[in-house]
């Protein structure tokens, strides 16, 4: 009987299920967590009183008046005319500006009895803010209103603990934050000098200011916030928040087969598989983690087996299994953390199946980038519990991500995938929805969250594309797009020194693509691929053919055969020293020598064989060899098979031979029986009906551009007539 595989709204296929035993049943952490936060509406945070406080106070009045009253002496009998602020001053909270009007007005001329009238009223000010620092302290409660404070606070109540069993709840409107306190000092002041300066002390807004600051600077606050005690009683609030719903008593039926899965049913279903675990102990945690194990790697050998009997060239490259693991564990881990985190909002839509999707079509194929997602989807899925509805809705959207880039030529093209990704997961969450039938509010929580997958993807997928180019040296068709372009420095370098060799070139692209796309293989990499793979004839172009002009000597002829080999293998090591130059992606260097493989250099081979004095043993056929390795990938067998079928073609033409498509043909048959034969596929994925299709290509298109012109007899036509047919044919 499996208890694992479940969801709410779902149909129980099982047999009956009834309780082997009693146990709890527990509250989801989405539940529970939830009932604590509203537990914990009712939290008091806990201020203590100080009843020294008032005292404290007026004696900081006192001791800072005092030391103000010094300082006036002083600064008073100072005759420079200049009032620094001193450091005294500074402590009592004065500023440069408060200090020079203190000093002033106590500097200004007055008569004996106005000095008297100075002084005494000056001493009835201590006496006022003495009284108001008395009164504030005794009639409110003052708090210092700390950032802490507030983040514990009650919104309206507070607790005002006297003893351990003594506590009054007060309204927070009663509290009276330190800085509210010293205002209220300073609006006392301002209407006592109002009142009593026309009469008594002139130029009061010199004092206001400096000895308000004092009178404010010297509270204390009445209560103070002990966030010990409210945290104490918050964890007594936590303690008291039920984690269960109950007991299942032993016998108990808890569902039967055909029923639909209920929220209070799936919870009770889940208590019960870990009172399992529970009763088990050791034993049965070790299991529970064996068979986690074991569903992980069955998933996984999933991809092993795809990538060893149909991706042979990924499955035997370890960098490319690398960023193919870290591309899947990227939704593993967000999948984790959806489990881990628990809100009530639908964060399982918030896992980015749809980044992993489109790297792996990018970075791979579109076959690969679908197996993948099943895989992705599936890896999600059993990490979540095994939940059904989140592997649907991921392959939806993830399968729809990778069309969107299956044939990427540029960046924009990325976002056309939101429209799609959030159309997979809205077809996923409205079936699933309407089958167990989901409340409306649920759907949309469901839908935003998938929305918000949809627009934040490609941007992820861009940023995640780069770092991965660069740090993997990986090549994408975004970046190989880049190198789609006759105006390159090395193909503009190539028109130019060896025209041969680049209308060579140009050819064989166009028979490379054509193939590719016959095939299902990768068009753009092999036609790229095709553009560079003899640049380095660069080094020196008249040592080939199709650059040799009948003006000039053959070089070959002032060579021996060794000599010879070697300028037409080194063209390969010259081609990638050039192509690396140029910041070339390694999958288009590859081209260079796998164009060649490990084939010999047949004509010069046999020369040296014709021209040994000791016979034919004594060439040593490795000399005559190209340094391979042999192709790879289907592209780079496409390409060897179209330089080749191009050189046939061409050959042919020049000997005036007929060039219709049969000739070709069967030409065409022959080399790729020979490559067979010359062991150059062994280490590709290519077909016998791949090869046969890129036969039929090949033939039709070099017939084509091969085809024989009409002979007319010239002496028989006029000039006029002459000069149409030319522009004919």
């Amino acid at each position: 009987m499996a208890l694992s595989g479940y969801s709410a709204g779902s149909l129980w296929t099982s047999e009956d299920v009834s309780a082997p035993f009693s146990f709890p049943v527990y509250k989801d952490m989405v539940r529970y967590r939830s009932d604590v936060r509203k537990a914990l509406d009712e939290l008091y945070p806990v201020y203590l009183p100080d009843t020294t406080a008032r005292l404290a106070s007026t004696d900081r009045l006192r001791a800072a008046w005092s030391g103000l009253t010094n300082l006036l002496i002083n600064a008073k009998q100072d005759t420079t005319g200049e009032f620094p602020l001193p450091d005294s001053a500074k402590q009592l909270g004065l500023t440069t500006d408060e200090w020079k009007g203190l000093v002033t007005f106590s500097r200004s001329p007055r008569s004996q009895h106005q000095s008297d009238r100075y002084l005494l009223q000056l001493q009835d000010l201590q006496t006022y803010l003495l009284q108001c620092v008395g009164d504030i302290e005794s009639s409110a409660l003052i708090t210092l209103a700390t950032p802490d404070e507030g983040a514990s606070s009650n919104a309206h109540f507070f607790s005002l603990r006297f003893h351990a069993n003594e506590e009054s709840i007060v309204a927070r409107d009663s509290l009276l934050p330190l800085s509210s306190a010293a205002n209220r000092i300073f609006g006392k002041l301002e209407e006592h000098l109002r009142i009593n300066g026309p009469n008594g002390v002139t130029g009061e807004q010199a004092l206001l200011h400096p000895l308000a600051r004092i009178a404010g600077n010297a509270l204390v606050p009445t209560v103070v916030f002990d966030p010990h005690l409210t945290e104490e009683s918050r964890m007594a609030i936590v303690d008291r928040v039920p984690r269960t719903d109950g007991i299942i008593v032993e016998g108990q039926r808890i569902i039967g087969k055909g029923e639909i899965i209920t929220p209070s049913t799936k919870a009770s279903l889940e208590s019960l598989s870990q009172a399992r675990l529970d009763r088990g102990g050791v034993v049965a945690e070790l299991a529970r983690v064996t068979g986690t194990i074991g569903h992980a790697g069955l998933i996984i050998l999933l991809l092993v087996l795809y990538l060893k009997f149909i991706r042979r060239r990924i499955y035997k490259d370890n960098g490319q299994l690398l960023l193919m693991a870290l591309v899947i564990l990227f939704p593993a881990i967000l999948a984790f953390l959806s489990v881990r985190i628990q809100v009530d909002f639908p964060l399982q839509y918030f896992i980015l199946i749809p980044v992993a999707s489109m790297l792996l079509t990018v970075l791979f194929d579109s076959r690969t980038g679908f197996y993948g997602t099943v895989v992705v989807a599936l890896v999600v899925a059993g990490i979540r519990g095994n939940d059904y509805s989140i592997a649907l809705a991921g392959l939806c959207a993830g399968a729809f991500a990778a069309y969107t880039v299956r044939d990427l030529r540029n960046r924009a093209q990325l976002f056309t995938s939101i429209a799609y990704v959030f159309i997979g997961y809205m077809i996923a969450i409205a079936a699933l929805s309407l089958e167990a039938a989901t409340p409306l509010k649920e759907v949309g929580f469901a839908l935003m969250a998938s929305l918000g997958n949809a627009l934040i993807s490609p941007v992820i997928t861009l940023g995640v594309l780069y770092l991965i180019e660069n740090i993997f040296d990986t090549v994408s068709d975004l970046r190989l797009s880049e190198f789609d372009n006759i105006n390159h420095p090395l193909l503009r370098e190539l028109a130019l020194r060896a025209p041969g060799t680049y209308q060579h070139t140009m050819l064989v692209a166009q028979l490379t693509e054509n193939a590719a796309i016959a095939i299902g293989a990768n068009p753009l990499l092999a036609k790229i691929g095709a553009y560079f793979h003899d640049v380095g004839k660069l080094t020196e172009p008249t040592a080939f053919v199709e650059n040799q002009s009948g003006e000039r000597a053959n070089v070959h002829e002032t060579l021996n055969s060794l000599e010879s080999a070697e300028r037409i293998r080194n063209h390969v090591v010259q081609g990638i020293e050039l192509a690396k130059a140029h910041n070339l992606p390694s999958r288009v260097v590859d081209f260079i020598p796998m164009h060649h493989g490990t084939l010999p250099i047949s004509f010069f081979y046999q020369r040296a064989i014709m021209e040994s004095a000791s016979g034919p043993d004594a060439v040593n056929e490795i000399d005559f060899r190209y340094p391979g390795p042999t192709p790879n990938t289907k592209e780079t067998a496409i390409l060897m098979l179209a330089d080749a079928s191009e050189a046939i073609a061409r050959s042919l033409a020049a000997k005036g031979q007929e060039l219709n498509q049969e000739a070709i043909d069967s030409a065409i048959e022959h080399l790729i029986r020979t490559r067979f034969d010359q062991a150059q596929f062994d280490q590709c994925d290519i077909t016998v009906r791949d090869l046969t299709v890129i036969r039929g290509v090949f033939s039709h298109l070099l017939s084509g551009l091969y085809h024989a012109r009409i002979q007319y007899p010239v002496a028989a036509m006029p000039a006029d007539s002459l000069l149409k047919t030319v522009s004919v044919s």
